[in-house]
C-alpha cells in the first residue's frame, strides 16, 4: 500500500464477485449448468493448479444457454450486498473492476434495479452466439493469471493524481490491494489473510454500510486504526 497524503481526487476501485455480490457469478452459473466440470475446476483452483482466468473463461465458454437464459439466471440466483445501494447514494467516484466479465456485473446489478453504466465497469467482454458464449479478454488490462490486471487499473488512476481506495475479498484482488493507497478487505476472506501475512495495512469490513461509516469518520478527521 502506498503511503501518501490524499490528493484532491479520490476514487473507489471495487471488486464485484464476493464484494458487491454475495455469491460468485461464474461459480453460480457453473454449479447450475455444468456441475460435473465445475467440481473439477473448483478442486483445481483451490489447489492452485489453474489460474483465476482459466477458471472463469473455460467454464463460461462451456455453458450451453441463450443470452435470455443467462440473464434470467443472474436475475434469479445472484445476491447483491443490500448496502451497496446505500454506497451509491453518496455519489462518490468509483469504478468496478472484475476478473469475470462486464456482462456478469452489468446484468447481475441491472436485474436488481441497480443501473451502472458499462463505462464504469472494467472487465472482460462476454460475447453471445446462440447458446454459446466466448470471453474476450481485456486488451488494456489483460493479465494471464487473473484475467484483469487490477494493479494496473489502480496505477493508471494514481498517475492521474487520484487517491485510490480499493475494496476486495479474494485471490484476484491481491495485486490490486498492494497497489492501492487504502484497502478495505472483506472479513474472514482470502484477501484479509493475504494482507495479514504480507504485513500490509487494511481496514476490515463486512458490508458497504461499514465502509460508508468508516469513510465518513475518516473524512471528519478522526484518527482510525488499520487492521494488520
Amino acid at each position: 500500500m502506498k503511503k501518501k497524503e490524499p490528493s484532491a481526487q479520490t476514487i473507489f476501485v471495487i471488486d464485484f464477485d464476493g464484494t458487491i455480490s454475495v455469491n460468485d457469478s461464474t461459480t453460480m452459473l457453473a454449479e447450475k449448468y455444468i456441475p460435473d466440470m465445475h467440481r473439477g475446476y473448483l478442486r483445481d483452483i483451490r489447489a492452485g493448479k489453474i489460474s483465476v482466468r482459466k477458471y472463469i473463461k473455460d467454464q463460461l465458454e462451456a455453458l450451453s444457454i441463450t443470452k435470455e437464459e443467462y440473464i434470467s439466471t443472474l436475475r434469479n440466483e445472484m445476491k447483491i450486498d443490500h448496502s451497496f445501494k446505500n454506497f451509491l447514494t453518496k455519489n462518490w467516484d468509483f469504478v468496478i473492476v472484475s476478473a469475470g466479465t462486464l456482462q456478469n456485473v452489468y446484468y447481475s446489478l441491472k436485474e436488481k434495479d441497480i443501473y451502472i453504466s458499462p463505462k464504469k465497469i472494467i472487465s472482460n467482454q462476454l460475447n453471445f452466439n446462440g447458446e454459446k458464449m466466448t470471453v474476450e479478454t481485456s486488451r488494456r488490462y489483460f493479465d494471464q493469471e487473473n484475467g484483469v490486471n487490477k494493479a494496473k487499473v489502480i496505477e493508471d488512476f494514481q498517475k492521474q493524481n487520484y487517491h485510490v481506495i480499493f475494496i476486495g475479498d479474494s485471490i484476484s484482488d491481491f495485486e490490486g490491494a498492494k497497489a492501492a493507497d487504502i484497502v478495505y478487505a472483506k472479513k474472514n476472506q482470502k484477501l484479509t489473510t493475504y494482507l495479514q501475512e504480507q504485513g500490509i495495512a487494511f481496514f476490515e469490513y463486512q458490508n458497504f454500510d461499514e465502509i460508508i461509516s468508516h469513510f465518513h469518520r475518516r473524512q471528519g478527521g478522526i484518527a482510525l486504526t488499520n487492521t494488520r
